[in-house]
């Protein structure tokens, strides 16, 4: 466990949008959304505050797995650096840094293939794990792991804000602040779409949410709406990409006239059985992008059909994602809530598949609803409604017109200036 020093990286500016999550349980979306901040509104208050912020040490901790968990934590550095205020950016992998590497090791490969491979087994620790009491025996257990390393380590690292980006650090940090060790500002940022309780520790200071529907949840279990900012989930998403598409998609060489579809299995190949999507999805009169993610075997065996879906190109791991949907009329993917937040930000409407039972299912449901998302169960599902699509375009364009309505543009700024905020306005802190 090495030191980590402060540092300013150049990462592309993020932008964001909105999805409830009230739990699996008791799911209710609301309609009515919390008025966005305008852009102008945004740069002036970060503007003033950022004024008497120099020299600020922020310490975003995350977690290497699931890839959303660092995607929120990089959108939030890159907009603290880009602001050319001074403030010193970090972001720790807490179980690379301060877990033990059996427990890491056990986590990683346990949420991996459980998802993949038992997603019922997954869905009851999700669904037993919901409710878990703060002063639970259970919660107290996971609270303590990492947590003494990572105090010993904040002596000689310093920082003035905290912010997690992953459950556990979020009840850490909670029982360094009950225990006397930790007397700085302590941020959660919810990643997910659904309130779950290993988010919700009593010593958490702000709580940065993507939707009202979470605020909601929280509230109703007991944390003080006073403590709670709907400001969207950060993402990167280059969204100044849309001023270009049309440029984009002659750069791609993409047909005219031929929808195109991109296609995502996931960063960490959880997705079971992906070949059968590759076919029931490019077997269609359409042309596009199929990601592999990190999975060379699967990229390998798609490409031995490659001659016969010339208008597909198989790709692997990219970093060009946000450019990807932009030339893209539909995505295809399980419903994860950052690739979904970074396709809401692009304008580009979903088809929803084979989603993780539990934070997943809400997400799919939520985005559905409110007309952003239509959905499959199964490959069959997914040719049937595809081919759809294709016959009556007109629905893509109602779809954008739905994802408009619900997008959250900002959020990393939003979640910014509420942090510098809860810096500022308390005397508590020591400086």
């Amino acid at each position: 466990m090495g030191p980590a020093t402060y540092a300013n990286r150049n990462v592309l500016h993020p932008y964001n949008c909105s999805v409830p999550a009230p739990p699996a349980a008791e799911i209710e979306y609301s309609m009515v959304q919390s008025p966005t901040p305008a852009a102008a509104d945004l740069t002036q208050q970060a503007t003033n505050l950022l004024r008497a912020s120099s020299s600020l040490r922020i310490l975003i901790l995350s977690a290497g797995f699931g890839g959303g968990h660092q995607s929120t934590a990089e959108a939030l550095a890159s907009w603290w650096e880009q602001a050319g205020c001074g403030a010193q950016v970090k972001v720790i992998d807490y179980y690379g840094h301060f877990v033990s590497p059996v427990i890491s090791q056990a986590a990683t490969i346990g949420y991996t293939q459980s998802v993949r491979l038992f997603p019922l087994g997954y869905r009851l620790f999700y669904d037993l794990t919901a409710h878990l009491k703060p002063d639970s025996s259970a919660q107290q257990w996971l609270n303590q792991l990492g947590r003494d390393e990572f105090a010993e380590w904040l002596e000689n690292e310093p920082a003035d804000i905290i912010v997690a980006v992953h459950p556990t650090p979020c009840g850490a940090l909670s029982d360094l602040r009950r225990l006397g060790r930790l007397k700085k500002p302590v941020v959660s940022v919810i990643t997910d779409y659904v309130v779950h309780s290993q988010w919700i520790h009593p010593n958490t200071d702000l709580y940065i949410v993507g939707s009202d529907a979470v605020r909601d949840g929280l509230v109703k279990r007991g944390v003080p709406e006073s403590k709670i900012r709907v400001t969207g989930i950060p993402v990167k998403a280059n969204t100044a990409l849309l001023q270009q598409r049309e440029a984009l998609r002659e750069k791609w060489g993409l047909k005219p006239g031929l929808p195109t579809v991109l296609v995502m299995t996931g960063a960490q190949g959880m997705m079971r059985r992906p070949w059968r999507l590759f076919h029931a999805v490019a077997s269609q009169p359409v042309q596009g992008f199929f990601l592999c993610g990190k999975d060379r075997a699967l990229a390998a065996r798609l490409k031995m059909w490659s001659d016969q879906y010339e208008d597909f190109r198989i790709m692997r791991f990219v970093r060009i994602v946000p450019e990807l949907m932009c030339v893209s009329d539909l995505l295809i993917s399980k419903a994860g809530g950052l690739t979904t937040t970074e396709a809401l930000a692009m304008e580009l409407p979903m088809l929803l598949f084979h989603p993780i039972p539990g934070q997943e299912i809400a997400n799919r449901d939520f985005l559905s609803s409110v007309g952003a998302a239509v959905t499959a169960n199964t490959t069959s599902d997914v040719s049937r409604v595809l081919g759809q699509l294709c016959r009556e375009p007109e629905r893509l364009d109602q779809m954008r017109e739905a994802i408009r309505r619900v997008r959250r543009p900002y959020a990393a700024q939003h979640a910014a200036i509420e942090m510098l905020q809860l810096w500022h306005e308390e005397s508590r802190w020591n400086r």
